[in-house]
């Protein structure tokens, strides 16, 4: 299958591209130069016009995992945030046909934080910028007719094949390491899988061919950000001396997140017979990779 996987350059994109590679014929855009086992290109999706990446690519399959997930560069650029997470969405139904499936990567920031263990059939109401966004990338694949897709919610977790690139595991690791102080929300509750294991997921829903105009979650075991931060470094055998807990009400000059951003797997385990993703497969799978690199 020749399958086009946007933000190839990122964390799960990079991921994503390089295990797809191995069973098909895979190219990849991002917005910075990253060496990866495919077909690979730099692209600007504010661009107008998506013809000539589509005229490059043919893909039978667009795995649109590109975003811009910074909350607070979202609030800030507010016009860029939609148009590279939701307006990105609509270009790809226009420069494809119907033919063409798509698999969407949205996240957990389309509920609110009223919300525990959000469920699919729950009504979205996003209380950020980044949220908003992706929510009008949903909307577009929701009200396209006769296509064939995905919407997978996530909380990923993992590390960047791109050294350049520093995300929240990342973020943890170094601060202990350097024996700075890591304050972790312990009032923010969070349902994280990791990269890995979510490649694993889309991967089944390609080779079984379940791509079902549906919406699914796809996460791991509820846990607090502080419990998931002090687990990782205790499994790594890197100090916590310097963690401490806080809370997310004190933390100011931030765009506001929702302090429960959890999400039920339980609709698509049930669907199609997948296991469900313990705290400690999640930390395991960090390690593993950690350790390996």
């Amino acid at each position: 299958m020749r399958i086009l996987v946007t933000g190839a350059s990122g964390m799960l994109g990079s991921t994503l591209a390089i295990e797809l590679s191995r069973n098909h014929k895979v190219y990849g855009t991002g917005n910075s130069d990253i060496t990866l086992p495919i077909d690979y290109r730099v692209f600007d999706l504010s661009n107008e016009s998506y013809k000539e990446l589509i005229d490059w690519s043919q893909p039978e399959l667009i795995i649109h995992c590109a975003a811009i997930t910074n909350g607070n560069y979202c609030q800030e650029n507010c016009l860029k945030a939609i148009d590279v997470n939701g307006v990105s969405v609509h270009k790809i139904l226009n420069a494809t046909n119907t033919t063409t499936k798509i698999i969407y990567i949205s996240t957990d920031a389309v509920f609110p934080s009223s919300l525990h263990m959000a469920k699919e059939v729950h009504s979205v109401f996003p209380e950020n910028i980044y949220g908003k966004s992706k929510e009008l990338g949903e909307f577009f694949l929701k009200s396209s007719q006769d296509r064939q897709y995905t919407i997978i919610r996530t909380t990923i977790v993992g590390l960047n094949i791109n050294k350049n690139r520093i995300g929240f595991v990342e973020w943890i690791i170094n601060t202990a390491k350097e024996n700075e102080e890591l304050g972790l929300f312990t009032d923010v509750l969070f349902t994280p899988i990791s990269i890995w294991d979510l490649v694993d997921e889309i991967i089944f829903l390609i080779n079984t061919d379940n791509i079902n105009s549906e919406t699914i979650h796809i996460g791991g075991e509820l846990c607090t950000k502080f419990d998931f931060g002090s687990k990782l470094l205790k499994t790594l055998n890197i100090s916590t001396e310097n963690l401490f807990k806080r809370l997310i009400s004190s933390f100011e000059g931030r765009a506001k997140r929702s302090n429960n951003q959890s999400l039920d797997s339980d609709f698509y385990q049930k669907k199609y017979n997948r296991n469900s993703v313990s705290l400690d497969q999640t930390i395991n799978k960090i390690k593993e990779y950690y350790e390996y690199n």
